[in-house]
């Protein structure tokens, strides 16, 4: 069995991955909430020699997160995979990225891994300069781009349909689109990232977008409270992804 070292261990895709991939790889855990603090430490303390896959989903995510602390969001989004990307490159790991939809300014979709990636916000700012450093420090990494997360997480942070199903969202935007992309099958193609030698940006994401309200609907089956985006969250992130993640 094959061993993996995995950045953002309690977040949402992290738990998912282990969930996911424990049978076929023998998974080292790395989190701020099990103690290592990847705003401070170097990769060669922090992944154990003998291991030669790292697969990064540590982040600051949230909008808020990003705003109250944007010192840390730039050190952990931005600082930690540039280290680490260079760590894996200089010692011959497999590395595999996150990134995110939100590299995006949502005004002219479809995009693919050949679209400009003008951010409109703090956190998608980070997390562009993150993926940009990852690219020139180890041109042999993979780049996950996806989209909003769905699907059962179980972690502190919640994915957006279990918001839906537990009444946590009451509200949806009519003019907000992204590919809703189920995170349990992510997981399983990460796993096909790890193995492979496929270097550079993808996009993986379900093969459709939807609205949020629509997206809402779907799951619930009765009349929503519908309201606009605001001006500040990008309207239109459709993505034309080349890996198609399945549907739950």
């Amino acid at each position: 069995m094959r061993e993996l070292f995995l950045t953002g261990a309690t977040g949402r895709l992290g738990r998912t991955v282990q969930k996911e991939l424990a049978d076929e790889w023998s998974i080292h855990p790395c989190s701020l909430s099990g103690g290592e603090d990847l705003t401070s430490v170097e990769p060669v303390d922090a992944v154990p020699e003998h291991i030669d896959f790292v697969l990064n989903c540590a982040a600051v995510s949230s909008r808020s997160g990003c705003i109250k602390n944007p010192v840390t969001a730039f050190k952990l989004n931005t600082l930690w995979p540039r280290k680490l990307a260079a760590f894996c490159s200089e010692t011959n790991r497999r590395f595999v990225h996150m990134s995110t939809d939100l590299v995006y300014a949502g005004g002219i979709p479809p995009y693919t891994e050949r679209s400009p990636a003008v951010p409109g916000s703090f956190y998608g700012w980070t997390k562009l300069l993150g993926d940009i450093a990852v690219q020139k420090r180890n041109p042999n990494a993979c780049i996950v781009r996806t989209s909003i997360l769905v699907g059962d997480a179980g972690a502190k942070m919640t994915t957006f349909s279990e918001d839906i199903l537990s009444g946590r969202a009451t509200h949806f935007h009519v003019d907000c689109f992204r590919n809703h992309t189920d995170i349990n099958a992510l997981a399983r193609f990460l796993s096909i990232c790890l193995y492979s030698s496929r270097a550079g940006l993808i996009l993986a994401a379900t093969p459709y977008a939807m609205s949020r309200a629509a997206y809402a609907y779907s799951l619930l089956k009765r009349d929503i409270n519908l309201i606009p985006a605001p001006n500040n969250i990008p309207h239109d992130l459709t993505l034309r992804p080349s890996e198609i993640i399945p549907t739950h």
